[in-house]
């Protein structure tokens, strides 16, 4: 008989990342990357199915002084509209039963096989979050990457036609440049979404026990499967919700000291009380480690929203994410 369960039976969304030692620790049990953004990215439901549609505010409203006794217009108030898509993550996990029934323990052997799909699954989808693009798949939703490419060459928080907001110019060259990202995560600024009346935030594991399935012989055998399955999307309502710092060239003897100025610019861009958290490639973060040996504005402390001992940029909490490469090719600036 198929079962429905959700991930919490064993994993919780923010166990999926569970904080140790300064670092991102697994959530399975053979966890190579770490992903800190699942950590730390709220979900909330969209108002579609697979889809959200939501408005900008592109101006505030300003007041007037009059004359005593004068009368006064009304604000206007500039408003824009945007959809964002929720894609389908899915995976399959079919088991041998005649290799599984070899096992000294076939309940542990199967949470571990489990366990690497579920890996795999997670890495997958903050991959998507970083780098995803729609362009050749229109049921793919944008990555951050994607949304914020091109540096601008004046000012990045006033573009012009052809830079993208936030995206600051280190000046480096080449495919062995590196970007940090700095993302303010509120419901109207910048989330994950999921389809509307979801309990479980898109997130589903269906046990369909013992089912047939083709065998390498042309022929049937029994095996166990589980669907893993997610439906998520990223949804930036305010584009001043992120800041991305990019063409920073990896090697750390070519790590200009120009970057504290770009990063306090970038954290200083960013308007309302909500935390802002810090992305960067494994160089990087090497980087930052290095730093904290001498306090450079960097540091290990408890002193954040989750308790832990984890590496802070002034207010900013750090987190090092093995799918922002090391390896990016410079865009130049527009």
């Amino acid at each position: 008989m198929s079962t429905e369960v959700d991930w919490g039976t064993r994993y919780h969304l923010i166990q999926l990342a569970k904080l140790d030692n300064q670092l991102l620790s697994r959530f399975g049990k053979v966890l190579s990357e770490s992903n800190p953004i699942l950590r730390d990215m709220p979900i909330y439901p969209s108002n579609q199915i697979l889809g959200y549609t939501g408005m900008r505010e592109t101006s505030l409203p300003t007041p007037q002084i009059v004359k005593v006794g004068d009368g006064h217009s009304a604000s206007k108030v500039e408003w824009d509209a945007f959809s964002e898509v929720i894609s389908m993550f899915k995976d399959r996990v079919d088991i041998p039963r005649d290799a599984l029934r070899l096992q000294k323990d076939q309940t542990a052997k199967r949470l571990l096989i489990l366990d690497r799909h579920e890996e795999g699954f997670g890495q997958g989808v903050v991959n998507h979050l970083i780098n995803g693009t729609s362009i050749a798949s229109p049921e793919k939703f944008d990555g951050l990457g994607v949304r914020y490419n091109t540096p601008d060459s004046t000012n990045p928080l006033n573009p012009s036609s052809s830079g993208d907001y936030g995206v600051w110019d280190m000046g480096g060259t080449g495919d062995d440049t590196s970007s940090i990202f700095m993302v303010q995560w509120a419901e109207d600024k910048v989330c994950g979404i999921c389809p509307q009346n979801d309990p479980n935030k898109g997130i589903r594991v269906r046990d369909k026990g013992l089912v047939y399935v083709s065998a390498e012989n042309s022929k049937d055998r029994e095996d166990y499967r589980t669907e893993l399955e997610w439906d998520l999307g990223l949804c930036v309502s305010d584009y001043r919700a992120v800041n991305r710092i990019r063409n920073i060239e990896t090697a750390i003897t070519n790590i200009s000291t120009n970057l504290w100025k770009y990063l306090v610019q970038a954290r200083n861009s960013f308007k309302g009380s909500e935390p802002v958290f810090i992305y960067v490639s494994p160089g990087i973060f090497n980087h930052l480690d290095i730093l904290s040996v001498d306090k450079q504005n960097v540091r290990y402390t408890s002193d954040n929203i989750w308790g832990k001992p984890l590496m802070m940029w002034r207010d900013c909490v750090v987190g090092k994410c093995d799918c922002i490469s090391d390896a990016e090719t410079a865009v130049a600036a527009a």
